[in-house]
C-alpha cells in the first residue's frame, strides 16, 4: 500500500501551553482516511475511529479515550542528534525514516492509550526508594477556573504511594496567597484547596486525585472542572519563587497521548523561538482494519498566526 497524507487544521486562535478548553479532537479512521464528526464523548463509545488529533496531542482508540482496541508503539525511534545537526535535517531525511520501516519489528512493545497527567516528576527514584523533589513547585489553577494555588510534594511516605504536600491558596486571581498549609494525600484520595481537605471521588468539586503512581487535575480527560498546572524547575515555578500562582498565560491540563509520547513524536524550541519541530519517529498502531505506520512530518502556523497543525504521512503495513 502507498502512503498516504493527512492535513489536520487546528480551530483558528492562538492557544499557548496546552491551555485547550474546550477545544476538541479531530478523529480520523486510516482504511478510508475519513475525518469522523464525533464529539469526543460520543467517539468514547465509537469504534469507527483509529486516531485523533488535537494540536500537538494524538490519541488512538483505546483504553480511556474509547473502545476501539487499538494498539500502538514506536517502532523506528526520533532522530537522536545535537541541536546544530538537527536543523540541518530536511524533509527527505524524514521520508527515509519512514520508507524504512516495512514491517512490524519482532520485538515491537504495543500499548493501549493513557491519559499524561500535566502535573509530574512529583516523586523521583533515589537507589531503591521514591523521594520528593522538594525544590519543584507548581502553580495550580483550580478547577472553578477563578481561584489558584501553589503546591509542592514535601514527602512520599514509606509506602512510596501516600505523599506529603504543601500549599497555599489563593481565592482570586492577583489575590494574596493565604498561609502556607501541610497535609497528607493518600491513594484514592480527591483533595479540595479551598476546603483544604479531602472530598468524594465522585463528585465534581475535586481540584486534584491521587492514585498512587500519578496526580490527576479536575479537567479535559480527567474531570468536568477546570483545572490547570504548570511547573518544574524548567518552567520557572521553583517553590521558593512562586508568590502569584495565576499569572501564567497557559496552564497545562491531562491528555490522551501516551503512545505518542513514550517518546515524544517532537523536539521542542530547538530554533530558540519555542516552536515545535517533528523527529521523524516512526510508530504503528494495530487496529481491526490492520497494521498502520505513521510519522508526523510538519507542524507549522495556518494563516500566519495560528498554531497546532500538523501533517502526517501513514501506510498500511
Amino acid at each position: 500500500m502507498s502512503s498516504k497524507e493527512i492535513t489536520i487544521y487546528a480551530p483558528e486562535g492562538l492557544v499557548a501551553g496546552g491551555n485547550v478548553l474546550g477545544e476538541s479532537f479531530q478523529h480520523f479512521n486510516l482504511e478510508t482516511g475519513a475525518r469522523l464528526p464525533l464529539p469526543d464523548e460520543q467517539a468514547k463509545s465509537d469504534k469507527s475511529w483509529h486516531i485523533a488529533f488535537k494540536r500537538s496531542i494524538i490519541c488512538i482508540n483505546s483504553g480511556p479515550a474509547g473502545v476501539g482496541g487499538v494498539l500502538g508503539g514506536c517502532a523506528l525511534p526520533p532522530v537522536d542528534v545535537s541541536r546544530d545537526d538537527f536543523l540541518k535535517l530536511v524533509s527527505a531525511d524524514f521520508e527515509k525514516m519512514f520508507d524504512s520501516v516495512s514491517k512490524v519489528p519482532d520485538n515491537m512493545v504495543f500499548a493501549e492509550e493513557g491519559i499524561e497527567p500535566a502535573i509530574f516528576g512529583w516523586r523521583v527514584q533515589k537507589g531503591d526508594k521514591w523521594e520528593a523533589p522538594v525544590a519543584k513547585g507548581w502553580k495550580l489553577r483550580l478547577a472553578d477556573g477563578e481561584s489558584f494555588a501553589k503546591m509542592r510534594v514535601r514527602k512520599v511516605e514509606d509506602d512510596e504511594m501516600t505523599i506529603t504536600i504543601q500549599y497555599a491558596y489563593q481565592p482570586a486571581k492577583d489575590a494574596p496567597l493565604g498561609p502556607d498549609v501541610t497535609v497528607t494525600i493518600k491513594p484514592g484520595d480527591c483533595f479540595n484547596f479551598s476546603k483544604g481537605e479531602a472530598v468524594s471521588k465522585s463528585g465534581d468539586n475535586w481540584d486534584i486525585k491521587h492514585d498512587g503512581d500519578k496526580i490527576f487535575l479536575n479537567s479535559s480527560v480527567s474531570g468536568p472542572g477546570k483545572a490547570g498546572a504548570i511547573g518544574s524547575n524548567k518552567y520557572g515555578a521553583q517553590w521558593k519563587t512562586v508568590e502569584n500562582p495565576s499569572d501564567s498565560i497557559a496552564y497545562f491540563m491531562d491528555e490522551y497521548g501516551t503512545v505518542f509520547r513514550n517518546p515524544k513524536w517532537y523536539r521542542y524550541n530547538i530554533d530558540g523561538k519555542h516552536n515545535i519541530h517533528p523527529n521523524g519517529a516512526v510508530y504503528i498502531i494495530r487496529t481491526g482494519a490492520g497494521d498502520f505506520k505513521i510519522q508526523v512530518f510538519d507542524y507549522f502556523e495556518h494563516r500566519g498566526s495560528d498554531l497546532g497543525n500538523i501533517r502526517i504521512r501513514y501506510a498500511r503495513l
